[in-house]
């Protein structure tokens, strides 16, 4: 696991997702082609590395290197990885259900549900194993996608509607 994952409380949580939704919300207009599946700007890379933080909370965001346009659940998915620490075991499912909600009640957006940001956290994270072993960092790779097995057994399948999960087992 990357050592700048952390323990971030419900505030933070809740003002990283604020600040990413500013960010999304003032990206919009730049978005020229609506319909090839875009919404806004997406950093892709919205985490505690690449945020500013002034009296421990997460007040402006740095490292644009990897922005393009995109889905805000996208960007939403990958941050929630990042953030709440996705896959790390040390959380009970609960906890990170938990969590889970107070992040995307702070990005504020009925479309933008608990549910549907776990599904696409678990797009990232498998995004980032497949990158790992694609480009031989095994370790990267291994962790990734323990997290994306670890964020379906604990997660999505219990924030399920219907029991059957939000998407297929990893």
């Amino acid at each position: 696991m990357p050592r700048e994952s952390g323990h971030f409380h419900d505030g933070q949580l809740s003002a990283a997702a604020a600040l990413l939704r500013r960010f999304h919300d003032a990206t919009a207009s730049l978005v020229q082609d609506v319909d090839s599946g875009t919404e806004v700007i997406c950093h892709n890379d919205w985490g505690p590395p690449n945020a500013v933080f002034i009296d421990g909370l997460p007040t402006g965001i740095i490292d644009f290197d990897t922005i393009v346009p995109g889905l805000r659940l996208w960007d939403l998915g990958y941050s929630a990885f990042a953030w709440l620490d996705l896959g790390n075991p040390d959380y009970t499912g609960d906890e990170q259900i938990r969590r889970l909600f107070v992040f995307a009640k702070g990005y504020g957006s009925k479309q933008c549900s608990a549910a549907a940001i776990a599904t696409y956290a678990i797009a990232r994270q498998t995004a980032l194993a497949v990158s790992g072993k694609t480009r031989g960092n095994a370790d990267i790779a291994a962790w990734a996608e323990s997290a994306a097995i670890w964020t379906v057994l604990n997660v999505t399948e219990r924030l399920a509607p219907t029991g059957y999960g939000l998407i297929a087992r990893v």
